[in-house]
């Protein structure tokens, strides 16, 4: 049992503490005390000066190199889905990136509006889901161009009705098909929407407290401004980090003007042109074309065994032969390229 110090014995040694006090300076410690201190000391500071804040409810999950490149594929997308949606409203518009940083889950949730314009995207093959919020600001008065208004805002936000839904989803897939062409580069994604609510609550792609990556766009259309926000789940892209890192030292290092290149020259692959074989004939008057009947002849200029000339949308690109072919059916061999003038 612990013994009670009496009342006597505390004011002892307190008087001989304060008579401690009261002494001179303590002895110089031996040199070799006073350099193992000064050691220990020095490994301390080196130690500390390792050290360096981590807040543990907002971690960093993506390193700077690839947010560098999710800001440069975003901006890519941004610049695409502008001229998209300006082709398929048929009116001026102005898409640009805003910011991309790092959140959790519930302040994303906390900072869209409610009601708004909610979306889970499905990301075949990849396991999980994105979420896109599009901000009613935008979403009415684009509905309202859409049915040949002038695209003016609601004076009262609502939520929208199921036909609203179904106009804006041409919207949606315009947009998605742009962001699939912008993550090529990194995996081909499919892009699907999964859910949509009008309350963002209501949608859960990942925990509150996970680690999204939010990427934020402006669009603006003649005096409309309204937000886009693209949330990225940071456990998505550890599967894929590697492919960003990637992307980072080969795209990065590519001119720009290459970028944009080659984008056009994609566009151009998948246009569709006309292809004639013409054969040159002679000058008619109006009136002998009218009084052409079945049996006419008509003169040409040019013999019959002579190269026909192969126009793409009426523009002489190569010369060659009609023949048939195995099937019996008609074809056009190229025999040579017409020369550039």
């Amino acid at each position: 049992m612990a013994k009670i110090l009496s009342q006597e014995e505390v004011d002892a040694l307190l008087r001989s503490h304060a008579k401690g006090a009261k002494a001179g300076p303590a002895a110089a410690p031996a040199p070799e005390r006073a350099s193992a201190g000064a050691a220990q000391r020095a490994k301390k500071a080196q130690i500390q000066k390792k050290v360096s804040l981590y807040n543990f409810r907002r971690p960093d999950r993506v390193s700077r190199e690839q947010m560098r490149t999710l800001h440069f594929m975003h901006d890519r997308f941004a610049r695409n889905f502008s001229s998209s949606l300006s082709a398929y409203l048929r009116t001026i518009t102005e898409v640009n990136l805003v910011s991309v940083e790092q959140l959790s889950y519930q302040e994303f949730l906390l900072s869209v509006p409610d009601p708004t314009c909610f979306n889970a995207i499905s990301i075949r093959p990849l396991e999980g889901a994105f979420a896109l919020e599009v901000n009613p600001q935008l979403v009415f008065p684009i509905i309202d161009k859409m049915l040949g208004g002038p695209g003016e805002p609601l004076k009262q936000m609502r939520t929208m009705t199921d036909i609203e839904q179904s106009i804006f989803d041409g919207v949606l897939k315009l947009l998605l098909d742009d962001l699939r062409e912008a993550w090529r580069g990194i995996i081909d994604l499919e892009f699907r929407i999964q859910a949509r609510e009008t309350s963002p609550q209501l949608i859960q792609i990942v925990a509150p407290n996970e680690v999204v990556l939010l990427v934020v766009f402006e669009v603006k259309m003649g005096s409309v401004v309204g937000m886009v926000n693209l949330a990225i789940p940071s456990i998505i892209l550890e599967p894929v980090a590697g492919k960003f890192d990637q992307e980072m030292y080969t795209g990065y290092k590519k001119s720009s003007n290459y970028e944009e290149a080659r984008l056009l020259m994609e566009s151009i692959k998948r246009c569709d042109m006309r292809v004639c074989a013409e054969i040159r004939g002679t000058n008619l008057r109006l009136s002998d074309i009218l009084a052409l009947q079945v049996g006419d002849i008509i003169p040409l200029t040019q013999r019959f065994d002579a190269p026909l000339d192969l126009t793409l949308d009426g523009i002489p690109r190569f010369h060659g032969y009609v023949a048939l072919n195995a099937n019996q059916k008609r074809i056009f061999q190229i025999s040579s390229m017409k020369q550039e003038v």
